[in-house]
């Protein structure tokens, strides 16, 4: 490679050629979108905590880019100890052009006929799923009748059993439709009919589904301690410790005041318009025309 060429390289997980890409004659530029705690991974997912601790020993070495931007705030203030947080640049991991944030609305959209809940994101175990599956249980004790659409793609066919498991336990199974992967255009549909976001997990770097519920106008309950809560209005974070009967206390109360099948705040849309401008063409314009101005520095010391 010549030596004004620019590598970008994304980093989430271990990555066994880290040290020949440094060794390139070339500038380089991270992009760390945050690595998962091992914790959150162990007892159901063991070989991606094995890499992911991998990952965390493996951080030093960032020190080596000429550039590293985080996806968030929260993500870069995960590498303290390892370089200079406030060197680290911050842009969302999305572009304004993405289809989800160009598409243009239905002009009629097909409103359900009770509220529903929306998790959205790979089904695994640190994105807490069965909290969601509480938190409606927990609303149907309080006699406020909702379903859970939960869409992404389950990996790990021991967390998928246990879901099923524990949405049969509450007596809500009937009430939950796991849709798996979709397309495009059948994942919108879910953002236009569904009446909120609900955000669980324990790790997120940024949450692009929070940001895409958010462009479609939708209310979202996002638990703090994560990325997520940097992207939404502060009355939508709850705390990371808070109990779900808190949660469901607040979805009934929010969604009961808006009208039955009209689920769109215009105020969630222009929060999501203010966060899409930070990932302007221009951030990573100037952020590659410095790519040469010099390497992360290092808070460690050798030895």
């Amino acid at each position: 490679m010549a030596k004004e060429d620019i590598v970008l390289l994304s980093y989430s997980i271990f990555d066994p050629d880290l040290e020949r890409l440094l060794a390139l004659d070339c500038k380089k530029v991270c992009y760390f979108h945050g690595v998962t705690d091992p914790q959150l991974l162990r007892e159901l997912e063991p070989r991606t905590a094995e890499l992911c601790e991998m990952a965390l020993a493996q951080l030093p070495l960032l020190a080596g880019f000429e550039v590293v931007v985080a996806n968030s705030r929260n993500t870069a203030e995960s590498l303290s100890g390892v370089l200079d947080v406030a060197a680290v640049k911050v842009v969302p991991p999305v572009f304004a052009d993405m289809q989800a944030f160009r598409r243009e609305p239905p002009k009629k959209k097909k409103a359900p006929r009770e509220p529903n809940l929306l998790m959205v994101g790979r089904v695994v175990p640190h994105k807490r799923i069965e909290d969601g599956i509480s938190i409606l249980a927990l609303l149907q004790a309080r006699e406020f009748n909702a379903t859970l659409t939960i869409v992404g793609n389950s990996p790990n066919y021991d967390y998928q059993k246990f879901l099923i498991n524990h949405a049969r336990r509450l007596g809500v199974l009937e009430r939950v439709d796991f849709k798996g992967m979709l397309d495009d255009a059948d994942l919108f549909e879910c953002y236009d009919t569904t009446s909120a976001l609900l955000a669980m997990s324990r790790h997120e770097g940024f949450c692009v589904p929070v940001l895409e519920a958010m462009h479609f106008g939708k209310p979202v309950f996002v638990r703090g301690g994560t990325a997520a809560q940097e992207i939404c209005p502060p009355d939508s974070v709850f705390a990371a410790d808070d109990d779900l009967a808190v949660w469901a206390s607040a979805i009934s109360t929010r969604l009961g005041k808006m009208p039955a099948g009209k689920w769109v705040d215009p105020a969630f849309a222009a929060q999501a318009n203010e966060v899409l401008q930070r990932a302007a063409d221009s951030a990573w314009q100037t952020i590659l025309d410095g790519a040469g101005a010099g390497a992360a520095r290092s808070n460690t010391r050798p030895g």
